[in-house]
């Protein structure tokens, strides 16, 4: 009876990750052949891991396409360091001509595998609710756009987004502390506005609500304590990574990059209320474009907005975020840690600038997918298949149209 329960067990973990296996080969295929094999410009965390192979923090700058900032005589990046570890392999071999999109696309996969296993630890058993979610995930957000160009910006979000999932999965598995530490510090590495979600970690592991059940006393210290250790190593790791690049202890790479930008300001933070207006048009308002020459409409008839469209165009199945309902402390949860996330999104300067859609979004999509999940695992409405399919299409169209028309060179 042992070896049988056993058996049932490992077949059905089995089926979970073949499930999750195959659709993550699925988006690599499509975002492999969408990407034309193209090897982005826009290479920064290559030519970050060249500086680090070669004992030194500024970049071989190659041109004012590449955003970098002027500093003490040297170009340097201002984003993120993770997703640059991950670019070491190949720049070992390959150097400066190593291939950042296809480190974009696999990460991509690899989200979208976790996003699977996600939705099943969230309740949803059916494999076609599991099928649409994978489906909106992959092509009805910015992920495939971004991962098919795998600029510098796009693998950074890419990265995080991965991370974040693969934090969310443990803490509804085993929840351990280093395991959610490793995760959630990755995610912050790659996209700084992650740090805001560190409230949301630290309560799943104190109170085990996404595990189904508390843990004792001294679970609860040693998962802290283990995620706390882990938090602040990054922490002085960071710290120390900022005295390299910039002399002092904290980031000041983007308030540098807002001071220069011709887009920011001289002087104070790119960071204001004052932007929040802004922002609430590009998030919810920014419309495509109507192609027309002397008042009539010419093809393609529509195009996106070169500076980004609104989510209620591009992923409008986002609203099934609203049937999630229990358990409600886990869903506020992740509502609460949606809007701490949004927050530096909200008060930017920029809202993510030349782009399809809007992909700051995706800093906080893996707690709106999480919320989605738990909303549809006992069913998923037709209007919601519905709106899946409008966004997939939606996504597909951005694509095209950015292969079409924005990047026929490379």
């Amino acid at each position: 009876m042992v070896a049988a329960s056993r058996f049932r067990t490992a077949a059905l973990s089995l089926r979970r990750f073949s499930g999750a296996t195959v659709a993550a080969v699925v988006a690599f295929v499509i975002i492999l052949l969408s990407s034309h094999f193209r090897s982005s410009q826009q290479n920064n965390y290559v030519r970050v891991a060249y500086a680090w192979l070669h004992g030194h923090m500024w970049i071989d700058w190659p041109g004012r396409w590449m955003d970098a900032i002027l500093y003490q005589g040297h170009y340097y990046g201002i984003d993120g360091p993770v997703p640059a570890l991950f670019m070491l392999p190949l720049v070992a071999i390959w150097g400066n001509g190593a291939n950042q999109t296809t480190v974009a696309i696999i990460f991509a996969a690899v989200a979208t595998a976790l996003a699977w296993l996600l939705a099943e630890r969230l309740g949803v058993r059916s494999l076609s609710t599991k099928i649409f979610l994978a489906l909106f995930f992959v092509a009805g957000t910015d992920m495939w756009w971004c991962a098919q160009l795998g600029d510098v910006w796009f693998l950074a979000h890419l990265v995080a987004v991965a991370f974040i999932f693969g934090a969310l999965l443990e803490l509804t598995g085993r929840a351990r502390g280093t395991v959610v530490g490793i995760c959630f510090v990755l995610a912050c590495g790659a996209r700084f506005p992650e740090v805001a979600a560190l409230p949301l970690f630290v309560w799943g592991l104190w109170t085990g609500a996404f595990a189904g059940g508390p843990p004792t006393p001294e679970q609860r210290i040693a998962r802290l304590r283990a995620f706390g250790i882990v938090c602040a190593c990054a922490a002085i790791a960071f710290m120390g990574y900022d005295e390299l690049m910039w002399g002092t202890f904290y980031d000041i790479g983007h308030t540098l990059y807002y001071h220069a930008d011709g887009w920011g300001s001289p002087y104070g933070s790119p960071f204001s209320l004052s932007f929040v207006p802004y922002q609430i048009y590009s998030f919810f308002f920014r419309a495509p474009i109507l192609i027309e020459w002397l008042q009539k409409a010419q093809w393609p008839y529509f195009k996106p907005d070169p500076t980004g469209m609104a989510l209620t165009f591009t992923s409008p199945a986002l609203v099934l975020v609203f049937l999630a309902k229990s358990p409600p402390n886990v869903v506020r949860a992740l509502w609460i840690a949606t809007a701490l996330v949004a927050i530096p999104e909200f008060t930017y300067y920029l809202n993510g600038w030349v782009q399809f859609g809007m992909r700051h979004a995706l800093d906080f999509l893996p707690y709106l997918f999480a919320l989605m999940a738990i909303g549809v695992r006992e069913r998923l409405p037709r209007w919601g298949i519905a709106l899946i399919i409008y966004s997939a299409l939606m996504g597909a169209w951005g694509v095209w149209w950015w292969n079409a028309f924005a990047r026929t060179a490379n």
